[in-house]
Formats: C-alpha cells, sequence, structure tokens
C-alpha cells in the first residue's frame, strides 16, 4: 500500500533505484559522521587506506591544501583531495561506507534494502558495480587508482584541453542544437546529465568560441576545474591503458541490474561490464537518459548514497515527480530510515 514520503511524494512500492556520486561530489569531511558512529565505516576506511598506501581518512576529514599554499600545489605527491587521482578513490570509498552505514541501520530495524535497479554517475558507475556485487572492494578501489591515475596522466599532457557546462537560464536545452553546434566547433557533449545541464569538452580556445555563439541565447557557460577533457576522444589513451587492467580483474555477474552511463543498457555480462568501463573513460555519459530508463521501467524512488546530493538535485531537474532521498551523514540516513520504515 503507497505511503507518503518526506516530501509528500507518494512511495508505489518498497523497491528502490540507487545512485552513486562521481567525481565533483567530493568535499573536506566528507563520511566523517558516519566514520565516528559506525565500526563497519571505520574499517572500510582501514581497508581502503591498506589498498591505496596512505591515510584516506586524513585525505577525506582533513581541510584541503589552500590556494596560497603554493608548495603544496607543486608537490607531485601532495595528496590533495581535489587531485584526480585522490578524488576518485576518496569518492568511492565514501560512498561504499555509506551504503554500509545505510545497510546495517536498515537492518537493526528488519527491513532488507529492496533495490530493483543501480547507476553511478561516471565514477560513481564503479560503486554500483561493488554494490552489485560484480566487484569486490579491493578490486575495485584498484581499478579505481589506475582508471584516476591514468586519465590525470593524458589531462596533464593536455592542458590547452578542458570541460565547459552549459547550463540553461529558462529550464530547456536543446541536445540536438549543443550537438550541432559541437560538431562545428570541433568539440564533444561529454556528460548529458539533465534537461537544463550539458558539458562539453575539447580545445579550451574552441570551448570559448562555443560559449561566444551561445551568447544570444537564454544559457550561461562555465568552464570547469578539472584537469582534463574527461569523457572525449582524447581520453582514449588513457582507455587504452586501463583496458589492460580491466582484462586482468575479476569481474563477476552482478547480482543486481546495473543501469550503464554510456549505453543506458542494464548490464550483466562481465564482458559488457570490461567494455562499458573501457568506454566510459572516453565516451559521453547520458545521465539524463541512464535516470529516463529506470523512471521508464516504472521505478519512482532513489536514493543517493554518498556525498553532495549532486545527483538529487539532477534527478529533480530530469523528473520532478519521483521521490528522492540520500545518505551522507547522520542526519540525512536518520530522515531515509524514516521513510523505509513507514513504507515497510
Amino acid at each position: 500500500m503507497p505511503v507518503i514520503g518526506l516530501n509528500g511524494n507518494m512511495l508505489k512500492r518498497n523497491k528502490i533505484a540507487l545512485l552513486f556520486p562521481g567525481q565533483g561530489s567530493q568535499y573536506a569531511g566528507m563520511g566523517k559522521d558516519l566514520y565516528d558512529h559506525f565500526e563497519a565505516v571505520r574499517e572500510i576506511y582501514r581497508e581502503a587506506g591498506e589498498v591505496l598506501g596512505y591515510d584516506v581518512e586524513d585525505l577525506c576529514f582533513s581541510k584541503p591544501a589552500t590556494i596560497e599554499d603554493s608548495k603544496a600545489r607543486r608537490d607531485p605527491n601532495g595528496r590533495d583531495l581535489n587531485r584526480t587521482v585522490f578524488t576518485q578513490p576518496a569518492v568511492l570509498t565514501t560512498s561504499y561506507a555509506c551504503f554500509r552505514a545505510l545497510e546495517e541501520s536498515l537492518g537493526k530495524c528488519g527491513i532488507e534494502l529492496n533495490i530493483s535497479s543501480l547507476a553511478g554517475h561516471s565514477l560513481g558507475e564503479y560503486t554500483a558495480l561493488l554494490i552489485s556485487g560484480a566487484l569486490d572492494f579491493k578490486t575495485c578501489l584498484g581499478l579505481v587508482k589506475k582508471r584516476a591515475a591514468y586519465m590525470s596522466q593524458v589531462g596533464e599532457g593536455r592542458p590547452e584541453s578542458g570541460l565547459m557546462a552549459i547550463i540553461s537560464r529558462n529550464g530547456g536545452l536543446s541536445y540536438s542544437r549543443i550537438e550541432s553546434l559541437c560538431g562545428r566547433y570541433g568539440v564533444h557533449i561529454t556528460l548529458n546529465n539533465t534537461k537544463r545541464q550539458i558539458v562539453v569538452g575539447g580545445a579550451r580556445n574552441r570551448l570559448k568560441e562555443l560559449a561566444r555563439s551561445l551568447i544570444m541565447e537564454a544559457v550561461s557557460t562555465t568552464m570547469l576545474k578539472v584537469e582534463g577533457p574527461f569523457h572525449t576522444p582524447v581520453m582514449e589513451e588513457a582507455a587504452a591503458k586501463f583496458r589492460k587492467e580491466l582484462e586482468r580483474s575479476d569481474i563477476s555477474v552482478p547480482g543486481r541490474p546495473v543501469v550503464a552511463n554510456v549505453t543506458k543498457e542494464t548490464i550483466m555480462d562481465p564482458d559488457h561490464i570490461k567494455t562499458e568501463l573501457y568506454e566510459q573513460i572516453f565516451k559521453a555519459v547520458d545521465w539524463r537518459g541512464s535516470m529516463e530508463k529506470i523512471i521508464g521501467d516504472g521505478e519512482d524512488t532513489f536514493i543517493e548514497v554518498g556525498p553532495k546530493k549532486v545527483l538529487t538535485r539532477m534527478l529533480k531537474d530530469i523528473d520532478s515527480s519521483v521521490h528522492s532521498m540520500n545518505v551522507e551523514d547522520m542526519a540525512s540516513l536518520g530522515k531515509t530510515l524514516e521513510v523505509m520504515v513507514a513504507n515497510n
């Protein structure tokens, strides 16, 4: 029987789609609240430190280096949460920790999490595959460490390239129009996020030309602070190196369906998973398409598991009728548990 969620929406059934954030959701202190309350969370951070070879708790919980700290910025070994090689493993670890806190809390309430599907935004796809059972934590984290390193290496060699967000001011953004302009200026759509936001990538001078061509339209453009033109053909070099890591990795048939970033298909076969993770590095992430597929399959209830609620906001821009919750700290965990207990 349907019940009322915290935002007043009707929850149609006790099935949940889980969403996992990617790079850009990181912030200093993420995961600390749950770390202080759950031994399982502390164990995840300890295991992550063993795999990565550095103190993940310190990385996630400490304040990042300031811009004024130029010495730290120049140090290639400086552990800055906003550097890709550290961001990606940190976000994966924190998102997994959030999931374990949710799972344990529901178990104490006698509730089994009934997951209908999973999806993750770019890096978050690895967390989705981890939770699905396709990867164990050590393997998953090891792959992400390599992925981040290869992507950073290629990005550092292409400082003239980057990413730019195009954001609609009136709520409508034509994908076909942006796609046509990208072809004209020799750049690429990299993230099809929502009805109002598309990210494009390529040479910075070409991105600036594209931005000038959009001045008279109801959009704004913003150059993003990233270390490379991720999800563009420039990253094929990184993908080729990473493919070798994938081929050596033990990937299983997932126990729950994962909706892919690139194809928007449900990936269930290990070979399909490897292809998806390889192509995802240099092809566009169609997040809007993935969410529309899950919603079209009848899902109406989502939980974003991981830092910052970026995907929760995106989801509302894709379809405001769906119900969404999140878990990133004790407060959000408590609110989500309240709805789940009421809906059980």
